[in-house]
């Protein structure tokens, strides 16, 4: 099934309502169409597309999932999502009616009479449970607001009935539930992130302090109802203070962690532990050598294998170093962009936990610095300023030097880790997916150009 993410900017809308009974159509010369909006590439498309329902013709909708048959719209730049009202008996706006779906189909050009009917042949495949994805069936939300509800009215709170649609798909769902006393939020995600809500519950649990509180789990669904976090989200902040706060916070969280890295595991967080990333070297770098090969453009130049067995006894050699310097394995996150971090003046938290995992603590640390890089933060000598505020917490349980030394080879090994934290590398049909294998050469020619400055940190040391 095609992600919202992926769908084009022009959209043709099958806005349903009633149990998918009716269908939004709008005036089009003498007959009639589907709506059709435009959005902005690379934000996100349910929030868009609910957005610019409500703008256009004033009514609340929420996505439901985008039709698999997509064979109608070859000769046209445009997508297709199914959407559904959330209040079902009000008055079309002006310049619509709501059709019955029996014949909507009917009072529609060839293109969006296809559109229709495969939507509600797929509605009804959803409906009978012949399709995975419950959110994906007509009058879901209802049901989450029913829900919802029952899980904050003993906190004394009631919804209000507003809310913003995050992300949108079958089986992933992200919705902002306004109350009366603020918003909570719910998330339920499928595969191949259902180990989320346990890595979820299990740090909410262990580190509330910097984890959002959850309110509820809808286990039917794999989604959990929390409070919304207090503070501002790291990337709406301009001001460097904030990332060392951040950095701090990240290193307390971490240090607290130690010793419970077997409870996490056990919840599914992944197992990025420095022996288990020299476990994956060899047929990481053996699969990066076909997909070398199957490069079809001259630049930039494909690693050749010598230059590929260097990058491998790099790796190895970095993994050792790094494990022997004795740093313990906690927990960490190789998705940790501004966007998942809420930062206040007294406390940081952490959100979107797919990518939770157990490791060395300084490969966490690199995702955070390479993000405050990427989000244009113009402080000077920012990037020592921002270890020196993640590596002062650990000072009391290493010595600084070994902290340095460690720091040498982390930057290495936190792309490696990030490359081989899922199978992706394993299973990939590059030829298929060539953007991906584009991706993941990339990623082995940054990990060489480190490994060479590796190499040459370390000349000194040899001499």
């Amino acid at each position: 099934m095609e992600s919202l993410r992926e769908a084009a900017n022009t959209h043709r809308l099958i806005v349903t309502r009633r149990n998918a009974s009716e269908i939004l159509l709008v005036t089009a010369g003498s007959g009639w169409a589907l709506p059709r909006v435009e959005i902005h590439p690379h934000e996100r498309v349910a929030e868009q597309l609910t957005a610019e329902a409500r703008r256009a013709w004033g009514i609340e909708t929420c996505c439901l999932f985008a039709p698999s048959v997509r064979a109608s719209f070859e000769h046209e730049e445009a997508g297709c999502v199914v959407m559904e009202s959330v209040r079902q008996n009000d008055k079309p706006p002006a310049g619509t009616c709501w059709m019955p779906s029996s014949t909507a189909s009917e009072c529609c050009d060839s293109p969006d009479a296809s559109a229709v009917r495969n939507a509600l042949a797929e509605i009804e495949s959803h409906r009978k449970g012949e399709r995975a994805g419950q959110f994906a069936r007509p009058g879901w939300m209802r049901e989450l607001f029913t829900w919802a509800q029952e899980q904050i009215a003993p906190l004394g709170l009631r919804l209000t009935g507003g809310f913003r649609q995050l992300n949108a798909s079958p089986t992933f769902s992200l919705i902002r539930l306004e109350t009366e006393g603020g918003a909570v939020w719910f998330k339920a995600t499928g595969e191949p992130n259902c180990h989320e809500l346990r890595v979820t519950i299990a740090l909410a649990r262990l580190f509330p302090r910097y984890v959002p509180p959850i309110l509820g789990v809808h286990q039917a669904w794999n989604g959990w109802l929390s409070a919304d976090a207090a503070g501002v989200s790291l990337d709406e902040i301009a001001g460097f203070p904030a990332w060392e706060r951040v950095a701090r916070d990240l290193a307390e969280l971490q240090i607290e962690s130690i010793g419970k890295a077997g409870e996490l595991l056990e919840a599914q967080a992944r197992d990025l532990r420095p022996p288990v990333l020299t476990g994956r070297i060899d047929p990481f770098i053996a699969r990066m050598g076909e997909f070398m090969a199957a490069q079809e453009k001259p630049t930039p130049a494909p690693l050749v294998q010598s230059e590929l067995t260097t990058l491998a006894e790099a790796l190895k050699e970095s993994c050792a170093l790094l494990e022997n310097i004795g740093l313990p394995n906690t927990v960490g996150h190789t998705d940790l962009n501004a966007g998942n971090i809420v930062a206040s003046e007294d406390r940081c938290a952490f959100l979107d936990w797919a990518e939770g995992c157990i490791t060395n603590p300084l490969l966490t640390f690199e995702y955070l610095r390479e993000h405050m890089s990427r989000n244009g933060v113009e402080e000077r000598a920012s990037g020592e300023r921002l270890a020196a505020a993640y590596l002062r917490p650990w000072e009391s349980f290493h010595s600084p030097v070994d902290l340095r030394r460690a720091r040498e080879f982390s930057p290495l090994i936190a792309v490696f880790a990030y490359a081989v934290a899922t199978d992706s590398w394993r299973s990939l049909d590059f030829s298929a997916n060539p953007t991906l294998a584009g991706y993941y050469r990339s990623l082995t020619r940054r990990m060489y150009r480190e490994s060479i400055q590796v190499a040459q940190r370390s000349e000194p040391c040899l001499s």
